[in-house]
């Protein structure tokens, strides 16, 4: 009788097992793959951007080229200073002779640098030294690759300077010939490049790591993304031992989380939807002032939540979260038709506290279609009769992807007087030739760039690069994010007008923003 008992228990166990094995291999298989497909998405996006930034630095070796002027002369070093402005990835250019920068654009009034060692001499004949630290910022190392006496310097973090999901990934850019790595990011081992077999795409593993590698044989450049394969498998355990006294009811409990995560995808729709009815979004205003006088010119509307029912009423949602949301769940329209009424809602009594006086809108790329919020913005605007000038349209790099489509909103915009601006400028990579195939008013620079300032980080560059493309685009300047008054004092000084951030304002109700301007009107 114990016999037939315990053979009869074998396949009431297979039962109980088989459905947690099966779970573990899928779990440990689909942990695997999404590890891989993170880290191919980190390595062809650090690829773009090491092609964007080897070919904006042979295009500036074959223009030095050809440049008469000799060496370190004034009308040279212009020469060098004016494509630098032109381009997002270089951060100097300068002449290099027996292994010394003798002048660049980055270290006037400096005597020569030396340069480290001997330089690594790619296929292509630039010679590269890695690492090299110049007199301005000896903290932090920089690229120089020249060619003909001709040398162009970047630094080493802009191309993988991007967000990780874990410290535990790494990130990197290679030469292929000959082999050498010359930015990284994060605890990345220079053997695995041994692993790399150029010119293909691959997929290799260390005895810890998965790696990823993605190469242009025809810039002799590989990216690679790396992250330990522990990563991966972190939880495993912890299910194993859940699901190990729940193996009778693992189809049920699939089916109710299944059930669950729909029930909550859906829910997300319609939580928006719910917020927008009970009207738990309002406006805020931060003003935008002129670095000159101090007065308030206008302001940028900014939506907040803050949740009025549930057991979380009275919370705010970040906007960052709830705007991702609304654009995943495709409610990102509405809730922009709704800021718009709002906006419209208050702009008489702002006009009438300050003549002249405008309100920045953001719109998402979802935004900038035919018949879409613009359009639903300039019926509104023409039936209120408000006067033009009064908005500015505040339209990000990535909305602007496909210029083609996006037009018609703008020139909708247009059409009621609106000034476009594009916002957080910089952080999207945009080139010079995109800046002028599109009508646009205003750059509007991004807060980090614009906390580089004063904090001696090498970004800081890249700020006056900005700076002066506008200025030779005769377009307008807005910065975001200034805290300081040095960072207030470097922008005035370089001649941006206009500024919003907390040393001057933070974001605030219409109330207080009409009692503002008239404080201003009263002076």
């Amino acid at each position: 009788m114990k016999r037939f008992y315990v053979v009869a228990s074998v396949p009431l166990l297979l039962a109980a097992l088989i459905p947690i094995a099966a779970s573990l291999y899928l779990a440990q298989r689909k942990a695997q793959d999404d590890q891989i497909a993170y880290l191919t998405s980190l390595a062809d996006e650090v690829l773009r951007r090491g092609i964007a930034s080897r070919q904006q630095l042979v295009a500036a070796l074959d223009e030095l080229d050809k440049d008469a002027s000799p060496p370190c002369s004034q009308a040279s070093l212009a020469r060098m200073q004016q494509m630098v402005g032109t381009s997002f990835y270089l951060q100097g250019m300068g002449s290099v002779v027996d292994g010394q920068l003798v002048c660049s654009t980055l270290t006037l009034g400096s005597g020569p640098v030396p340069l480290p060692g001997k330089p690594m001499v790619t296929s292509t004949g630039i010679s590269s030294w890695i690492g090299a630290r110049l007199p301005f910022a000896p903290e932090q190392p920089f690229n120089i690759y020249a060619r003909n006496g001709h040398a162009v310097i970047i630094h080493p973090g802009i191309v993988i300077d991007m967000p990780v999901l874990h410290a535990d990934v790494s990130l990197g850019l290679a030469i292929i010939a000959p082999k050498a790595l010359i930015r990284s990011r994060g605890p990345l081992q220079e053997a695995w490049l041994d692993l790399y077999q150029a010119p293909t795409h691959s997929l290799v593993e260390s005895d810890t790591h998965h790696i990823v590698f993605r190469s242009s044989k025809e810039n002799n450049i590989a990216a690679l993304a790396a992250a330990p394969k522990a990563l991966a498998y972190e939880g495993l355990a912890a299910q194993a031992l859940v699901l190990a006294p729940l193996g009778l009811f693992a189809s049920a409990t699939l089916a109710l989380g299944v059930a669950a995560l729909t029930r909550w995808t859906l829910s997300s729709r319609s939580r928006l939807r719910a917020g927008l009815r009970r009207r738990e979004f309002f406006v805020l205003y931060q003003p935008i002032v002129d670095l000159q006088t101090g007065q308030w010119l206008g302001a940028e509307a900014l939506l907040r939540w803050r949740l009025g029912s549930g057991k979380d009423k009275g919370t705010l949602v970040p906007p960052d979260e709830f705007i991702a949301e609304a654009e995943r769940t495709g409610v990102v329209a509405h809730i922009t038709r709704y800021v718009m009424d709002r906006v419209l809602e208050d702009l008489p009594d702002l006009l009438k506290a300050s003549p002249g006086f405008h309100v920045s809108l953001n719109l998402s790329t979802q935004d900038l279609v035919a018949d879409g919020p613009v359009q639903y913005l300039q019926q509104r605007f023409e039936a209120i009769g408000m006067p033009p000038g009064s908005l500015m349209l505040e339209v990000t790099e990535r909305g602007l992807v496909d210029i083609e489509a996006a037009r018609p909103a703008l020139q909708a915009g247009r059409q009621i007087g609106a000034s476009i601006a594009m916002d957080d400028f910089g952080t999207g990579y945009s080139s010079l030739s995109m800046l002028e195939s599109i009508d646009i008013d205003t750059l509007k620079i991004d807060r980090i760039f614009i906390a580089s300032i004063g904090a001696q980080a090498a970004i800081s560059p890249v700020t006056t690069h900005i700076i002066e493309m506008a200025q030779k685009l005769e377009l307008d300047l807005i910065a975001e994010g200034v805290e300081t008054q040095f960072q207030a004092d470097f922008l005035r000084e370089r001649g941006v007008r206009h500024a919003q951030g907390w040393l001057f304002a933070k974001a605030m109700p219409l109330a207080e923003l009409l009692a503002g301007l008239k404080a201003q009107a009263g002076r």
